[in-house]
């Protein structure tokens, strides 16, 4: 039995609770690990595609060259601690990459910076973004850097048929561009909960919540989520090994707003200058993602030590979403150091 910590990278708020779990071995969540004295290694590969929507207009919907994340984590667990049991800490290191933001001049024509009149509002390139010429914006450019994760966790009801874990985290961004609309999530703090129930030898049932801080400035919201799974599981499926998934909705909104004067400017509606006004005025259109979405993460148990986790997440409706498609790979190794 045992409470353990689990981050699956994804990205934006979204991924982080599908990909930080506390759990429990009644409703297995990670395969391997999580007990006294054990190492918990993994390493994983996130892809993000599909669309980015930086903006209400739809013509600023963007289908940006993909981008994807490089994770490598480590945890351990202690046992009990106070209150807690199976007590857990954690660090992880993620390396991305992304693309360049443009616009499609096939279907949004923007003009440089001063091309607005006092009788004509046209979509500008302005605000800080760069005007590459015959009607193409850059708004950001392309991105690399890395987040750092720290995470502790522990549970505070552990049963055969039920457990009740909180965890706590903070992250370092380490060269992001913050401003970047589609870049990994950063949560200087954020925490949650996890419950899990066992239902039958081959069903549990899990869910988890998620709050983070963002940035505590402009650059990143402020963000709440649940997901909401099934945990099927199988001594064998498609290959002679132990197997099981978890399938299931997940809901994420965003709790303040920050605005974009880059995206503002080419995407957002505009009012003519009324008489007496004495310069142009631009709407502000809020960035304040809602997204939902369905999960299928399946895994196999290749040995009692080694384990290999997918998973794939396909945003359903919302807006305001940096990615809305995730897939990854990723192996998980279990170390005992006691031993």
């Amino acid at each position: 039995m045992r409470i353990a910590t689990k981050r699956l990278t994804i990205s934006t708020a979204m991924m982080i609770v599908l990909s930080t779990s506390v759990t429990a071995r009644a409703f297995v969540d990670t395969p391997v690990g999580g007990h006294p004295g054990e190492l918990d290694v993994n390493a994983q590969l996130t892809l993000e595609r599909g669309k980015y929507e930086p903006n209400g207009n739809q013509a600023s919907f963007q289908s940006p060259p993909p981008w994807q994340e490089y994770k490598l984590g480590v945890g351990y667990t202690w046992g009990n601690f106070g209150p807690f049991k199976f007590f857990s800490t954690r660090l992880d290191a993620v390396y991305f990459r992304t693309g360049a933001e443009r616009n499609d001049p096939s279907v949004w024509q923007v003009q440089p910076e001063g091309s607005s009149t006092a009788t004509q509002l046209v979509p500008e390139c302005s605000g800080g973004a760069e005007y590459l010429g015959n009607g193409e914006c850059e708004f950001y450019a392309s991105d690399s850097g890395a987040v750092t994760t720290a995470t502790v966790s522990g549970a505070l009801i552990h049963t055969a048929d039920f457990a009740l874990g909180l965890y706590l985290r903070s992250s370092i961004p380490i060269g992001v561009n913050l401003r970047k609309f589609a870049n990994p999530r950063v949560d200087y703090v954020s925490g949650g909960l996890q419950a899990g129930t066992h239902m039958t030898n081959w069903f549990d049932f899990e869910t988890t919540l998620f709050f983070g801080s963002g940035t505590f400035s402009k650059d990143k919201n402020a963000t709440a989520a649940v997901s909401i799974f099934g945990h099927f599981k199988a001594n064998k499926w498609l290959l002679p090994w132990k197997a099981g998934f978890k399938f299931g909705p997940y809901i994420e909104g965003d709790m303040t707003e920050r605005f974009d004067a880059r995206f503002d400017n080419a995407y957002s509606p505009q009012a003519l200058p009324q008489p007496g006004d004495t310069e142009l005025t631009r709407q502000n259109d809020r960035i304040r993602s809602a997204r939902f979405a369905l999960g299928l993460l399946p895994y196999f148990l290749v040995t009692d030590h080694l384990a290999v986790e997918l998973g794939y997440i396909q945003k359903m409706f919302g807006y305001d979403v940096p990615a809305t498609q995730a897939y990854f790979v990723g192996l998980r190794g279990l170390i005992n150091v006691d031993r």
